[in-house]
This record gives C-alpha cells, sequence and structure tokens, in this order.
C-alpha cells in the first residue's frame, strides 16, 4: 500500500492529530496522502506546514451537501488553503455544524429522555474543528447509552431517526468552492447516495456538468463490483480515480485502518489511480 486520500483528523470527526497522521503515514510506508476533514481545512493547513519531504501531500477536505436521499459528500483536493471565499464559507459551515449538534441534542432529548451533562456538551461545542456525529455518539458512549459509534447511530442519530432540519449547503456549491479555489471535486464514496446504478449515472453526467473532476472509486465499504462500476463511471466521463480507506481511529470506526482499510480490503499504489498520475501537488 502506497496512497490514502481519505482520512479524518480530531478537526472533524476523527480522533488523531494531524501530526498524529502524518507520523502514521510515514510509519506504514504511504508515498501519497491528503486529510479531507469535513467541511474543515484547518488540520489540512496543520498538515501541510509540516516537512513532508518523504511523502507527497495534498490538500483536502470532504463537504457535505444537502440531498434528499442518501448523503452525498463532494472531496476536495489540492486547492488553495488560502482561498479567500473557501476559508470564508467554511467559517459558517462550523457555525452550522453546531446548530446541528445543538438539533441532536435537543432530540436526545425529547425522543429518548436523554440528558447529557452540560460539561460533555460545552466542551463538544468549543472542539477547534466541526463537530460531528460521531463525536456526540462517544459521549453517548462514554455515560453508557451505547457501546459503540455504530450503535449510537442505529439507536439515535441516523438521519431516519431525526426529525429537525439541519443546515448543509448544496452540491452545486460544493463543486463551485473546490474549483474556484483551484482543486479538483470528487464524489466520495458513491454508494452513500442510495441510488440505483442507472440513477447514479445520470446523477453523475449532473455532476459532471457542473464541475465534478473525478470519482472515489476505492473506498473501505466499496465492495469490487461497485469499484468496476464507478471505474467505469470515470472511464465513460472522464474522471480522475480517487481513493482511500475513509480513517478516523479506531474509537469511531474500529474496524477500518489507515492505509489498508477494512481486513485490508485497501491496497493502493500510486499507479492505480489517474489523480495522482495527473495531478501534482501544489504543496
Amino acid at each position: 500500500m502506497e496512497v490514502d486520500l481519505h482520512s479524518h483528523s480530531i478537526h472533524s470527526d476523527g480522533t488523531h492529530t494531524p501530526e498524529e497522521l502524518l507520523n502514521k503515514a510515514r510509519s506504514i510506508g504511504l508515498k501519497a496522502y491528503a486529510l479531507t476533514d469535513h467541511d474543515n481545512i484547518e488540520g489540512s493547513k496543520i498538515l501541510i506546514s509540516l516537512p513532508h519531504d518523504d511523502i507527497t501531500l495534498y490538500s483536502g477536505v470532504e463537504l457535505n451537501a444537502k440531498v434528499d436521499i442518501g448523503q452525498m459528500h463532494i472531496l476536495g483536493y489540492n486547492f488553495d488553503l488560502e482561498d479567500k471565499e473557501l476559508n470564508r464559507r467554511l467559517k459558517e459551515l462550523k457555525e452550522m455544524s453546531k446548530n446541528n449538534i445543538k438539533l441532536y441534542i435537543k432530540q436526545l432529548e425529547e425522543d429518548f429522555n436523554i440528558i447529557l451533562p452540560k460539561e460533555d456538551i460545552d466542551e463538544l461545542l468549543n472542539r477547534k474543528g466541526n463537530i460531528g456525529r460521531p463525536m456526540l455518539a462517544l459521549i453517548l458512549m462514554k455515560y453508557g447509552y451505547c457501546e459503540s459509534v455504530s450503535e449510537a447511530f442505529d439507536k439515535y442519530l441516523k438521519d431516519d431517526k431525526v426529525r429537525h432540519i439541519k443546515q448543509s449547503i448544496t452540491k452545486e456549491e460544493c463543486l463551485d468552492l473546490i474549483n474556484n479555489a483551484g482543486g479538483i471535486a470528487v464524489l466520495a464514496h458513491p454508494w452513500s447516495l442510495k441510488l440505483n446504478d442507472q440513477e447514479l449515472h445520470d446523477e453523475v453526467a449532473y455532476l459532471h456538468a457542473h464541475g465534478l473532476k473525478g470519482i472515489e472509486v476505492i473506498h473501505s465499504l466499496n465492495s469490487p463490483e461497485r469499484r468496476a462500476f464507478y471505474h467505469e463511471l470515470a472511464k465513460e466521463f472522464e474522471l480522475l480515480e480517487t481513493g482511500g480507506t475513509d480513517y478516523h481511529g479506531k474509537e469511531v470506526k474500529p474496524n477500518i485502518e489507515l492505509g489498508s482499510g477494512k481486513n485490508n480490503n485497501v491496497d493502493i499504489s500510486i499507479e492505480d489511480l489517474s489523480f495522482l498520475t495527473n495531478i501534482k501537488s501544489r504543496y
């Protein structure tokens, strides 16, 4: 394994610092790496600022787009980390993430009579980066309401259990923010859209017409059949192919390892991804 272009730090819903992640990437022999925190590039800024002559680093982010069914995440790579509009909008998204967590906390009280200690909530809301549901799940685990993050989602935090309207941005704006910052916009883990093959084909066609430049073909939760289909979509629409594990840390996703995914189902060489063979890191 040489590559992992999808991971998360404490600046979104991961459990490691950018420094720890870079050290871990080195220790397992990665040659190309990107940190893709949700709606946040502060961790990527720290990562890029660290000495890295021995490893190619790309700036990265994962933007959450508003869709009616499933989840749409747009990865951004190799953009200018100092782009003013991107930084301005991400500051607004941080406030959105706080408001969304407050809605979840309210629903935990109303629907499940779960009242979490104020000090834990204050600490969560004052985190440096964006705040995601996995962080709230860890608090639920702490007080015995569940035994794992996945159980917390199943019992309390899945989208189909949420009555309150969450704030997010459109897929078109996600694409524009990345492209206008000089980056490469990539559709992350397409299976999360919960579309059949024809619907996904049509969605990729629409996104491509609005600035999509790549698709995540390799992912810890992509089956070989899905990878083959995404590869065909990439060829049809001339999209760059990317891949990564979606590593968060053992506390959040205990079965996924950096660089190797779930049960070693991710093993990416630089030559496997057209993104890496065509895009030189600006950093």
